[in-house]
């Protein structure tokens, strides 16, 4: 009787306790995967940016009024993603934001993309070489 009511319990215990967990083949527990944070180009919030991309502080600069009214920027960012990614990430994400396409250009070294919004024009320009993707953004007032 004692041994069943172990044999139960342990039973019980299994089927209870490994429920919860998510482990890996490797044996340690694993944890849900977090979608990439997606920044933006401050000081513009509507401007979005490629996640794991970093900005090149000496390169950007930002002018802002007191007031905040006006506001201009040219930026500086970089990452290891293809450059093809990148520009379908920015004809989808920049309308999501209330950006429209105004025109594109693509030559053999970069592409153009001039979108506007109400009061607002920003124009990326995107490059790459065989290691990192290069995106310069210039925002500002119409």
């Amino acid at each position: 009787m004692f041994n069943r009511l172990i044999i139960f319990f342990l039973i019980t215990l299994f089927f209870s306790g490994c429920a919860g967990l998510d482990i890996g083949l490797d044996g340690k527990k694993s944890s849900p995967s977090k979608p990439p944070q997606q920044a933006n180009a401050y000081p513009f919030s509507d401007i979005p940016v490629p996640a794991d991309f970093s900005r090149n502080e000496s390169k950007s600069w930002i002018y802002e009024s007191g007031s905040g009214t006006v506001k201009v920027a040219r930026l500086f960012f970089a990452g290891y993603k293809n450059i093809d990614a990148v520009v379908i990430f920015y004809q989808n994400e920049m309308l999501n934001k209330g950006w429209s396409l105004v025109n594109s250009i693509k030559t053999d070294k970069e592409h153009l993309m001039n979108f506007q919004k109400e009061g607002w024009v920003s124009t990326l320009k995107l490059t790459s070489n065989i290691v990192s993707t290069f995106i310069e953004i210039q925002a500002g007032p119409k």
